[in-house]
């Protein structure tokens, strides 16, 4: 049996790019919406960041069937193409850090 697999990516703007930076992440957002059908919960999430005023933390909340469908959105070539541009405009504070947790207990939605 597959497990489901669950992530948290969290992505800081570069100063004063926080709006290019949500752009790029709504573009990505809706088209995983479309295309990624093992992909159970997508959710994009932001706040200030507690390091500087015109910094956006980004957290994106991610629910997939199977590694394997985790693992075939990673190799998108329009995904490569979203972390090309976050390098290109120099979106990014600092890499982008993901987490891979281990359900214990609880619900998303009753």
């Amino acid at each position: 049996m597959l497990s489901e697999v669950y992530i948290i990516s969290t992505l800081r703007s570069a100063p004063g790019k926080g709006h290019q930076l949500r752009e790029v992440l709504r573009e990505t957002t809706a088209r995983i919406d479309i295309v990624e059908k093992g992909c159970l919960a997508f959710m994009l999430t932001e706040t200030k960041a507690s390091c500087g005023h015109d910094v956006i933390e980004f957290k994106v909340i991610e629910r997939w069937a199977s590694s394997e469908d985790l693992a075939h959105h990673q190799q998108r070539d329009w995904l490569k193409q979203m972390y090309r541009i976050f390098e290109e405009k120099s979106l990014l504070a600092e890499p982008e850090h993901i987490e891979k947790l281990t359900f214990l207990a609880g619900f998303a939605s009753r």
